[in-house]
């Protein structure tokens, strides 16, 4: 972990109110892993009091993509003040990070069929988990479920080697209805189920039948206030405890969280 002031070096919006921020700092670049996050101070002064935490999208020090050794890629929403000032940063600009936090995905030995599921902005940690299971030579498939086509998250920004599923509440694009919906479709071939998304979507994946054998783990999405395990702002019901989202998560294995 490390607070850097880290450069700006594009922040181009992709879909309706969703962006990437392109960020250059060579140690966090070089020692983020799939699953971990950032914490963002958005602003010059103490308002907002709070930092962002933000899942880490891509990173240059994964080969597979153009980005350089020193750089990284967040993703966020624009749903509030600390993301609407995220959103007027410039190239050139520089912002106060503090990371990478968290636990991260780990893709176990035996795994050659990846299937990750995703909802909404909890593709971001998939997109970097992809990568990273292509480098290896993993099959991938993809599936995300979001509200309309015009917040899906682009398919020329994933490995071409991803079999990428769209799902849409509307039917806009791809497949009409919840991306629950498919999973079981792809369970057979899976070797290891990872997932990100709201909270329904996740106790949906956990009520649905599934090899017990199957390795499954999710991210969580909490609001943080710290983000260093100390405000306990983000603590969720575990069949070891309440356990902080920030530091021993975000993430779990999907039967870990107490869903009832």
């Amino acid at each position: 972990m490390k607070q850097a002031l880290a450069t700006v070096i594009a922040n181009e919006q992709i879909a309706r109110g969703i962006f990437i921020l392109r960020l250059e700092e060579p140690d966090q670049a070089r020692d983020v892993k799939p699953g971990q996050f950032v914490h963002l101070r958005c602003g010059t002064s103490f308002d907002p009091l709070l930092r962002r935490p933000l899942s880490v999208l891509r990173t240059g020090a994964n080969q597979r993509n153009c980005l350089p050794s020193s750089q990284y890629e967040v993703l966020y929403e624009v749903v509030g003040r600390g993301t609407d000032l995220l959103s007027h940063l410039r190239p050139g600009d520089l912002l106060d990070v503090l990371g990478p936090l968290g636990r991260p995905f780990q893709i176990d030995r035996a795994t050659r069929h990846l299937l990750l599921v995703g909802g909404g902005v909890g593709i971001v940690p998939l997109v970097a988990l992809a990568e990273e299971a292509i480098r290896h030579d993993l099959s991938v498939t993809l599936l995300c479920g979001f509200r309309t086509s015009a917040r899906a998250f682009p398919s020329d920004r994933l490995p071409p080697e991803v079999e990428y599923v769209v799902v849409t509440d509307d039917g806009s694009a791809g497949h009409r209805g919840v991306v629950t919906e498919l999973v079981h479709v792809y369970l057979a071939w899976a070797d290891q189920v990872c997932a990100c998304g709201p909270v329904p979507m996740l106790r949906a994946l956990a009520a649905l039948e599934r090899p017990r054998h199957l390795p499954f783990s999710i991210a969580m999405e909490e609001r943080m206030g710290c983000a260093m395990g100390v405000c306990l702002g983000c603590v969720v019901p575990t069949r070891h405890g309440l356990q902080r989202v920030c530091r021993d998560g975000p993430v779990f294995g999907l039967d870990e969280i107490r869903w009832t």
